[in-house]
Protein backbone atom coordinates (compact mmCIF):
# COMPACT_ATOMS: atom_id res chain seq x y z
CA UNK A 1 0.00 0.00 0.00
CA UNK A 2 1.02 3.64 -0.35
CA UNK A 3 0.56 4.68 3.31
CA UNK A 4 4.13 4.44 4.57
CA UNK A 5 3.22 4.89 8.25
CA UNK A 6 0.72 2.01 8.11
CA UNK A 7 3.20 -0.35 6.44
CA UNK A 8 5.84 0.60 9.02
CA UNK A 9 3.40 -0.33 11.79
CA UNK A 10 2.82 -3.75 10.21
CA UNK A 11 6.55 -4.22 9.67
CA UNK A 12 7.14 -3.64 13.39
CA UNK A 13 4.70 -6.48 14.15
CA UNK A 14 6.39 -8.70 11.55
CA UNK A 15 9.86 -7.55 12.70
CA UNK A 16 10.74 -7.06 9.08
CA UNK A 17 11.98 -4.21 6.88
CA UNK A 18 9.90 -1.88 4.70
CA UNK A 19 10.81 -1.68 1.02
CA UNK A 20 9.70 1.01 -1.42
CA UNK A 21 8.72 -0.38 -4.83
CA UNK A 22 8.23 1.25 -8.20
CA UNK A 23 4.73 2.56 -9.01
CA UNK A 24 3.00 0.89 -11.95
CA UNK A 25 2.27 4.24 -13.57
CA UNK A 26 4.23 7.47 -13.42
CA UNK A 27 1.29 9.31 -11.83
CA UNK A 28 0.81 6.67 -9.09
CA UNK A 29 2.09 7.03 -5.55
CA UNK A 30 5.07 4.98 -4.36
CA UNK A 31 3.88 1.66 -2.82
CA UNK A 32 5.59 0.16 0.21
CA UNK A 33 5.93 -3.53 1.02
CA UNK A 34 6.79 -5.61 4.07
CA UNK A 35 6.93 -9.40 3.84
CA UNK A 36 7.21 -12.35 6.18
CA UNK A 37 8.03 -15.72 4.59
CA UNK A 38 8.66 -19.38 5.27
CA UNK A 39 8.19 -21.04 8.65
CA UNK A 40 7.53 -17.75 10.52
CA UNK A 41 4.79 -16.90 8.00
CA UNK A 42 3.26 -20.36 8.42
CA UNK A 43 3.22 -19.97 12.19
CA UNK A 44 1.56 -16.58 11.94
CA UNK A 45 -1.03 -17.89 9.47
CA UNK A 46 -2.03 -20.69 11.83
CA UNK A 47 -2.45 -18.23 14.71
CA UNK A 48 -4.50 -15.72 12.70
CA UNK A 49 -6.67 -18.19 10.77
CA UNK A 50 -9.49 -18.31 13.40
CA UNK A 51 -10.04 -14.55 12.91
CA UNK A 52 -10.31 -14.80 9.14
CA UNK A 53 -13.27 -15.14 6.81
CA UNK A 54 -13.93 -18.51 5.16
CA UNK A 55 -12.31 -17.26 1.95
CA UNK A 56 -9.10 -16.25 3.72
CA UNK A 57 -9.04 -19.46 5.74
CA UNK A 58 -9.24 -21.37 2.47
CA UNK A 59 -6.23 -19.42 1.16
CA UNK A 60 -4.30 -20.18 4.35
CA UNK A 61 -5.16 -23.88 4.10
CA UNK A 62 -3.91 -24.00 0.51
CA UNK A 63 -0.72 -22.11 1.37
CA UNK A 64 0.07 -24.41 4.29
CA UNK A 65 -0.81 -27.55 2.35
CA UNK A 66 1.59 -26.58 -0.42
CA UNK A 67 4.30 -25.44 2.01
CA UNK A 68 7.21 -27.88 1.89
CA UNK A 69 10.10 -26.77 4.13
CA UNK A 70 13.49 -27.14 2.45
CA UNK A 71 14.99 -28.53 5.66
CA UNK A 72 13.64 -30.67 8.52
CA UNK A 73 11.43 -28.82 10.97
CA UNK A 74 13.08 -27.61 14.12
CA UNK A 75 12.13 -25.19 16.83
CA UNK A 76 12.58 -21.70 15.45
CA UNK A 77 14.16 -19.26 17.85
CA UNK A 78 12.43 -16.19 16.41
CA UNK A 79 9.64 -14.91 18.63
CA UNK A 80 6.51 -13.79 16.78
CA UNK A 81 3.84 -11.50 18.17
CA UNK A 82 1.22 -14.21 17.58
CA UNK A 83 3.11 -16.95 19.45
CA UNK A 84 1.13 -18.40 22.33
CA UNK A 85 -2.07 -16.63 21.27
CA UNK A 86 -5.37 -18.47 21.12
CA UNK A 87 -7.31 -16.13 18.90
CA UNK A 88 -10.96 -16.38 17.90
CA UNK A 89 -13.65 -13.92 16.91
CA UNK A 90 -16.05 -15.33 19.46
CA UNK A 91 -13.60 -14.73 22.32
CA UNK A 92 -12.64 -11.21 21.18
CA UNK A 93 -13.87 -8.38 23.42
CA UNK A 94 -15.26 -5.07 22.16
CA UNK A 95 -11.90 -3.19 22.00
CA UNK A 96 -10.38 -6.08 20.03
CA UNK A 97 -13.29 -6.11 17.60
CA UNK A 98 -13.08 -2.35 17.13
CA UNK A 99 -9.35 -2.69 16.45
CA UNK A 100 -10.22 -5.28 13.78
CA UNK A 101 -12.78 -2.87 12.29
CA UNK A 102 -10.16 -0.10 12.30
CA UNK A 103 -7.74 -2.30 10.36
CA UNK A 104 -10.44 -3.17 7.84
CA UNK A 105 -11.41 0.47 7.34
CA UNK A 106 -7.74 1.49 7.10
CA UNK A 107 -7.36 -0.76 4.10
CA UNK A 108 -10.82 -0.78 2.51
CA UNK A 109 -12.82 2.13 3.92
CA UNK A 110 -13.51 5.74 3.06
CA UNK A 111 -14.27 8.53 5.52
CA UNK A 112 -16.26 11.20 3.73
CA UNK A 113 -18.06 14.46 4.28
CA UNK A 114 -21.14 13.86 2.15
CA UNK A 115 -23.33 16.81 1.18
CA UNK A 116 -27.10 16.86 0.86
CA UNK A 117 -29.46 19.81 0.64
CA UNK A 118 -26.71 22.23 1.67
CA UNK A 119 -25.68 20.22 4.74
CA UNK A 120 -22.52 18.19 5.31
CA UNK A 121 -22.66 14.97 7.27
CA UNK A 122 -20.17 12.17 8.08
CA UNK A 123 -20.21 9.06 5.94
CA UNK A 124 -18.25 5.82 6.29
CA UNK A 125 -18.31 3.33 3.45
CA UNK A 126 -16.35 0.43 2.01
CA UNK A 127 -16.68 -1.85 -0.98
CA UNK A 128 -15.53 -5.48 -1.01
CA UNK A 129 -16.20 -8.79 -2.71
CA UNK A 130 -16.26 -10.70 0.59
CA UNK A 131 -19.78 -10.26 1.95
CA UNK A 132 -18.95 -12.31 5.04
CA UNK A 133 -16.43 -9.66 6.15
CA UNK A 134 -18.81 -6.81 5.38
CA UNK A 135 -21.59 -8.38 7.44
CA UNK A 136 -19.20 -8.80 10.37
CA UNK A 137 -18.29 -5.12 10.05
CA UNK A 138 -21.98 -4.15 9.96
CA UNK A 139 -22.45 -5.75 13.37
CA UNK A 140 -20.00 -3.15 14.69
CA UNK A 141 -21.56 -0.24 12.78
CA UNK A 142 -25.20 0.21 13.88
CA UNK A 143 -27.52 1.77 11.26
CA UNK A 144 -25.27 0.65 8.40
CA UNK A 145 -26.77 -0.69 5.16
CA UNK A 146 -25.44 -2.98 2.45
CA UNK A 147 -25.97 -2.51 -1.29
CA UNK A 148 -25.13 -4.57 -4.35
CA UNK A 149 -22.60 -2.81 -6.58
CA UNK A 150 -24.04 -2.76 -10.10
CA UNK A 151 -21.18 -2.34 -12.55
CA UNK A 152 -21.36 -3.85 -16.02
CA UNK A 153 -17.57 -4.20 -15.98
CA UNK A 154 -18.01 -7.02 -13.42
CA UNK A 155 -19.41 -9.25 -16.16
CA UNK A 156 -17.29 -7.92 -19.00
CA UNK A 157 -14.02 -8.42 -17.10
CA UNK A 158 -14.97 -11.45 -15.03
CA UNK A 159 -14.83 -9.61 -11.73
CA UNK A 160 -16.44 -11.00 -8.61
CA UNK A 161 -19.69 -9.56 -7.29
CA UNK A 162 -19.05 -6.63 -4.95
CA UNK A 163 -21.08 -5.08 -2.16
CA UNK A 164 -20.96 -1.65 -0.58
CA UNK A 165 -21.63 -0.96 3.10
CA UNK A 166 -22.45 2.59 4.15
CA UNK A 167 -23.38 4.38 7.36
CA UNK A 168 -24.33 8.06 7.51
CA UNK A 169 -24.74 10.90 9.96
CA UNK A 170 -24.43 10.53 13.73
CA UNK A 171 -23.86 6.72 13.59
CA UNK A 172 -21.00 7.31 11.12
CA UNK A 173 -19.51 9.93 13.44
CA UNK A 174 -19.59 7.40 16.29
CA UNK A 175 -17.74 4.87 14.12
CA UNK A 176 -15.13 7.46 13.20
CA UNK A 177 -14.49 8.40 16.81
CA UNK A 178 -14.38 4.75 17.89
CA UNK A 179 -11.64 3.75 15.41
CA UNK A 180 -9.71 7.03 15.31
CA UNK A 181 -7.03 5.96 17.81
CA UNK A 182 -5.87 3.16 15.50
CA UNK A 183 -5.87 4.99 12.17
CA UNK A 184 -2.88 6.09 10.10
CA UNK A 185 -2.20 9.73 9.27
CA UNK A 186 -4.14 9.85 5.99
CA UNK A 187 -7.29 8.29 7.46
CA UNK A 188 -6.99 10.46 10.57
CA UNK A 189 -6.95 13.57 8.41
CA UNK A 190 -10.00 12.35 6.49
CA UNK A 191 -11.91 11.73 9.73
CA UNK A 192 -10.95 15.17 11.05
CA UNK A 193 -12.18 16.82 7.84
CA UNK A 194 -15.46 14.96 7.92
CA UNK A 195 -16.20 15.69 11.58
CA UNK A 196 -15.12 19.34 11.40
CA UNK A 197 -17.50 19.98 8.46
CA UNK A 198 -20.45 18.44 10.30
CA UNK A 199 -23.05 20.68 11.94
CA UNK A 200 -25.53 18.29 13.61
CA UNK A 201 -29.20 19.20 13.50
CA UNK A 202 -30.45 18.21 16.94
CA UNK A 203 -33.93 16.77 17.19
CA UNK A 204 -35.73 17.91 20.33
CA UNK A 205 -37.18 15.14 22.53
CA UNK A 206 -40.84 14.32 21.90
CA UNK A 207 -43.20 16.09 24.29
CA UNK A 208 -45.10 13.99 26.80
CA UNK A 209 -48.35 15.90 26.18
CA UNK A 210 -50.06 17.60 23.27
CA UNK A 211 -49.47 21.30 22.72
CA UNK A 212 -53.20 21.83 22.10
CA UNK A 213 -54.84 22.95 25.35
CA UNK A 214 -57.16 20.28 26.74
CA UNK A 215 -56.00 17.51 24.36
CA UNK A 216 -55.20 14.32 26.36
CA UNK A 217 -53.22 12.63 23.60
CA UNK A 218 -49.45 12.46 23.40
CA UNK A 219 -47.89 15.02 21.08
CA UNK A 220 -46.85 13.18 17.88
CA UNK A 221 -44.56 15.66 16.13
CA UNK A 222 -40.88 16.29 16.74
CA UNK A 223 -39.17 19.58 16.00
CA UNK A 224 -35.68 20.56 14.97
CA UNK A 225 -33.73 22.56 17.51
CA UNK A 226 -31.56 25.44 16.43
CA UNK A 227 -27.94 24.29 15.92
CA UNK A 228 -25.49 25.73 18.41
CA UNK A 229 -21.83 26.45 17.83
Amino acid sequence: MTDHDVVVRVAELFRRAVVATYPRQTHHKVPYVTTIKGVPAARMMRSLAPLMSPRRRGQIDRALRDHLPTRPFRLVGEKLITDGSELSWEAADTPARLAWLAGLLEGEGSFLAARFDGHSYPQVQMTMCDRYVLERAMDLMPSSHIYVVTDKRNVERGWSQAWLVRVNGAPAARVMRAVLQWMGSRRTEAIDRSLSAWRPIRVAPRRSSCIVPGCPRRHAARVFATPTT
